[in-house]
């Protein structure tokens, strides 16, 4: 959950009680298709994530948005490629900093040959820009090939709703349901972190992707 502003212990408790049910939303519905298939007898065998899913069975759902360089980047343009799909505030001082750490130090751990597209979607339009997102990539020492997507108000919240995650803004934070993603080079989607990302596991699982096991 991203916020922006004050720290977490002035938070009103109004804003407090948005943060918890965002957070009950990420485990209850980070999709209704995640949750449809998660559980230890849908796993396929070698991924390592909170959520796996059997493999051709839940397509990534499309999108096209603008990225930090004014690109159109796209799911289906990618194909051929593993995609780490997430949700971020570049302004947020709290579990956003976080993520940016592990996917950095999963990048680092996969290698430049790493055929790795990590896509993050703004939760918040508002403040996101292309300077704050590239001081938040080389904050969190992010390489390889990275793109931070803004679009419309209309277009970003139909890929929230996509992937189920719930954003919330108030006068000065932006709450958000935060997941990542990772769809195969075929365009499904395969497995899912709800919870703190382990870079060496997602690195593991990356590679087990890249590799066109099922």
């Amino acid at each position: 959950m991203g916020m922006l502003g004050r720290p977490l212990t002035w938070l009103s408790l109004s804003a407090l009680a948005a943060m918890l049910l965002l957070a009950l939303l990420v485990v209850r519905a980070v999709s209704p298709q995640l949750a449809a298939t998660s559980g230890p007898t849908s796993a396929p065998s070698g991924l390592r994530a909170d959520i796996v899913i059997p493999p051709n069975s839940i397509p990534a759902s499309d999108f096209t948005l603008s990225d930090q360089d004014g690109k159109p980047v796209s799911v289906s343009a990618l194909r051929g490629r593993v995609l780490a799909i997430t949700f971020l505030d570049s302004h947020c001082k709290q579990l956003c900093p976080l993520t940016g750490d592990q996917l950095g130090q999963a990048q680092r751990a996969l290698g430049p040959g790493a055929k790795l597209s990590l896509l993050v979607v703004s939760v918040a339009p508002a403040t996101d820009t292309p300077d704050s997102e590239r001081a938040f990539a080389a904050t969190h020492h992010w390489s390889g090939d990275w793109h931070w997507l803004l679009g419309t108000p209309d277009q970003l919240a139909a890929v929230w709703k996509a992937y189920g995650i719930a954003v919330e803004g108030t006068t000065d934070n932006v709450l958000h349901s935060t997941v990542v993603y990772l769809v195969d080079k075929n365009g499904f989607q395969r497995a899912g972190w709800a919870s703190a990302i382990e870079p060496d596991l997602l690195a593991h699982d990356v590679r087990f992707l890249e590799s066109g096991a099922a």
